[in-house]
């Protein structure tokens, strides 16, 4: 993993802020607790949301190293741009087509969400953490995208999972500012100008990800990027095709090197 691929993972999570607020807003708001516990409760949900977040990246990176996933690195990079679009599109309320996708992943958090039971209310902060890492199991669109975007770029588990956290603290200047502050930074990131802001910093990640993955720009990924188990062999049909020729001035045993002979 480079600097770039983790700083544009903490970017994406940055620029999401306003779709983060239209989904889960009101969750962020429902996680205060009272003033006695004001930054130990809320820094432990959202810890523990970072810590599903990277448990996800890391079985995801995992199963990287089982199957052939540099075939479909092209393929991944095209679904996370457009899955940015949809976002950033939901984000702007032009289009709502990445619900249908996020209801579709609904399946996954219905059977989680019984498990919340089990900690509510919060009694300590290990409760705190453990509802938040459940929370990293909502369906979101835009986790979706980090998703695939994370595993057309990691190599292994720890690269999925440093990818996904760093995802998730993109997002904590929304969620974890609404947990403290309340309405005012709810209202603040609900507000039509950063609202619209957001969305078009999204579409235009997403435009710039879907230019970069098209091999007819130069840009092509897959051309540098090798699995794990992947040896890098040196290209050798020039030495194939081309065996060296012996040096001109060069003896060989069939041919004496020329001499000069004296006639006196």
């Amino acid at each position: 993993m480079t600097a770039a691929e983790a700083t544009s993972a903490l970017l994406l999570g940055l620029a999401g802020a306003g779709h983060c607020m239209g989904m889960c807003g009101g969750l962020a708001l429902g996680f205060r607790v009272p003033e006695n516990r004001r930054w130990s409760f809320p820094v432990a949900y959202h810890g523990g949301r970072l810590l599903g977040y990277a448990s996800i990246g890391g079985f995801i990176g995992s199963v990287t190293l089982l199957l052939p996933i540099t075939d479909w690195t092209l393929y991944l990079r095209i679904i996370a741009a457009l899955l940015l679009i949809a976002v950033g599109l939901h984000t702007l309320k032009l289009w709502y087509g990445i619900t249908a996708l996020e209801r579709f992943g609904g399946g996954v958090w219905r059977a989680i969400h019984p498990m919340l039971n089990a900690f509510l209310p919060p009694r300590h902060w290990g409760h705190a953490m453990a509802m938040g890492a459940l929370w990293g199991f909502m369906p979101c669109g835009l986790v979706y995208s980090a998703l695939a975007w994370s595993t057309a770029t990691a190599t292994g588990p720890f690269d999925g999972a440093l990818l996904m956290a760093l995802f998730g603290m993109g997002t904590l200047p929304a969620m974890l500012g609404t947990t403290l502050a309340g309405q005012q930074a709810n209202k603040i990131m609900r507000h039509g100008v950063f609202r619209n802001l957001m969305g078009i910093t999204l579409i235009s990640m997403g435009a710039w990800s879907l230019w970069l993955a098209n091999p007819f720009t130069g840009h092509d990924i897959t051309s540098t990027q090798h699995s794990p188990h992947q040896k890098l062999m040196p290209h050798s049909s020039d030495a194939t095709d081309h065996p060296p020729r012996p040096s001109p001035q060069t003896s060989t045993p069939d041919q004496p090197a020329n001499t000069v002979h004296d006639d006196a």
